[in-house]
């Protein structure tokens, strides 16, 4: 897992958790490679900036949130749309103000038993239970030619 890379782009992902009403935190992207699906926040590590920081500025510019004690989970490798993407993977349940949308996509929260999975990337299905439950590992999930299925996938779970 993790090798013969040449050209990876590094990006953030993080997960808007509530845990008092036990529901997350999801974007409808409008651009990008997630255009059309349910997905979390997120976006490319700028130059200078370390995940951490990609991801506190990403949720900010996305939804209007300052978030607080982001937990990283690991890494996930996705070999899609011909490219390679390496994404820092976070969660918070710790965050202030009011979500709002952007032209980035509209938020909607949604039950955690009732995700619209299929409306969402097929690696989600992988990965998000281990999330939701603490869990850090490292992932990595080829795409068919369409990018609309996962044909191959590894998961180390850490901790």
């Amino acid at each position: 897992m993790f090798n013969g890379a040449s050209m990876v782009e590094r990006a953030t992902n993080c997960h808007i958790i509530d845990k008092k009403k036990g529901r997350i935190l999801l974007k409808l992207a409008t651009r990008g490679v997630s255009k059309g699906k349910w997905n979390c926040l997120g976006g490319k590590i700028e130059k200078g900036e370390s995940a951490v920081h990609s991801a506190v500025r990403e949720v900010y510019e996305e939804s209007g949130l300052r978030i607080r004690k982001p937990f990283y989970h690991g890494k996930l490798r996705f070999h899609v749309h011909g490219r390679i993407f390496d994404v820092s993977l976070f969660s918070t349940s710790s965050f202030s103000g009011k979500p709002r949308h952007t032209d980035e996509g509209r938020l909607k929260w949604f039950d955690i038993g009732r995700l619209p999975y299929g409306r969402m990337w097929d690696d989600d299905k992988y990965w998000i239970v281990p999330m939701l439950h603490g869990k850090v590992f490292d992932s990595e999930f080829h795409y068919d030619k369409r990018n609309k299925k996962v044909i191959k996938a590894a998961m180390r779970v850490k901790r």
